[in-house]
């Protein structure tokens, strides 16, 4: 009689689990998110970074490495930068020193547009002046404009937009555009 008690008792536990876990699984609803929630769970988290640098290789090749005073996280690939100014490493060997108030980089697809007050000055002989600056690095495409001015050997060329190569060598220059040779100009 003891032992059909406590088999009973046993089975009567059983049976009320059972039936818990019954209810939960099919007799509760899981609330669906808000759109609070849901926003949240799309966003990044935002950090900002003062004093830093930012840099990046490929196949053990230095690309580029750039000293910020501040850097903002848009997402997982973008930043925002202010303060730049650092050097970008070119396919022919020769590097781009670059200074620019502003900026927002693509990290992993090597793109830049510089801005507020954008210069770049190659290490084998070039300079670049422009308010802003767009450069794809695989494509080697830079954009310049708003009061544009480059330097290169003995030619100056001046426009609101040049479009050209990070060796600087040939341009497509548009709006106010002014090419003059054979002379000495200063890179400022």
């Amino acid at each position: 009689m003891k032992n059909k008690k406590t088999i009973g008792l046993a089975a009567l536990g059983v049976a009320v689990l059972f039936l818990i876990f019954a209810w939960l699984f099919w007799g509760s609803d899981v609330p669906e998110p808000t759109d609070k929630a849901k926003k949240a769970a799309n966003e990044t988290v935002k950090a900002t970074v003062h004093d830093t640098v930012l840099d990046r290789n490929e196949n053990g090749k230095k690309l580029w490495a750039v000293k910020a005073g501040e850097v903002t996280q848009i997402s997982n690939d973008v930043v925002t930068a202010k303060n730049l100014e650092g050097v970008i490493y070119l396919n022919n060997g020769d590097e781009m020193h670059v200074k620019a108030k502003g900026g927002k980089v693509q990290i992993k697809e090597n793109v830049f547009e510089l801005s507020e007050g954008v210069t770049a000055r190659l290490k084998n002989g070039g300079f670049l002046k422009a308010d802003k600056v767009e450069w794809d690095q695989k494509k080697d495409i830079l954009t310049a404009t708003g009061a544009v001015k480059v330097v290169k050997e003995d030619m100056l060329a001046q426009a609101e937009k040049i479009v050209t190569s990070s060796k600087l060598k040939h341009f497509r220059l548009n709006k106010n555009a002014h090419v003059e040779r054979g002379g000495h100009y200063e890179e400022e």
